[in-house]
């Protein structure tokens, strides 16, 4: 488990990361504790963005027909990418992602950092899925009670199995 002051810069900094990478249109699908390097000075980095999906972007911007056009990578629909302890339901089920994806992976991120576990365990990858499909982890508080309860709350919302249900955007995380 890590310390609360540390946990809160990270998972800030982590949620700004991906809030930037959503509004670029990209959903990383592999948020891990492998994929955020922690520098010396404290800044922090999501790193590996080879399961990214480019999705829509909101049509705010005018259209750069100056721009070089991209080949944007399509999975098949029914294909799972990720990491089993840290895959959204969604993504287990092979459904349709978006940012709300990597909020929940976030979420089992935070989870851990501050328990000193992830939040589905289990002895083979489809027992990892199928407690992430229908457990609800344990409160954070009831194995740390000195973390504070909208801690445990955001962590929580972060950790809902329904899309609709997490926060909407990273952002909303963070605050």
């Amino acid at each position: 488990p890590m310390d609360l002051a540390e946990f809160l810069n990270i998972a800030i900094q982590v949620a700004g990361a991906l809030e930037e990478a959503h509004a670029a249109g990209i959903v990383h699908r592999d948020i891990k504790p492998e994929n955020i390097m922690i520098r010396r000075n404290s800044h922090v980095k999501v790193l590996d963005f080879g399961l990214a999906k480019l999705t829509e972007r909101p049509d705010t911007e005018a259209t750069d027909t100056e721009a070089v056009t991209r080949a944007l990578v399509q999975t098949d629909a029914g294909v799972v990418l990720g990491t089993s302890q840290y895959m959204s339901p969604e993504q287990a089920r092979g459904k349709p992602v978006d940012a709300r994806t990597d909020i929940y992976s976030l979420g089992a991120v935070l989870y851990e950092m501050l328990t000193g576990e992830p939040p589905h365990t289990g002895a083979t990858v489809q027992a990892i899925i199928a407690r992430l499909m229908t457990d609800t982890p344990r409160t954070i508080r009831s194995s740390r009670p000195s973390v504070p309860e909208y801690v445990d709350w955001a962590v929580q919302k972060a950790l809902e199995k329904v899309q609709a249900d997490r926060f909407e955007t990273a952002k909303e995380c963070a605050e």
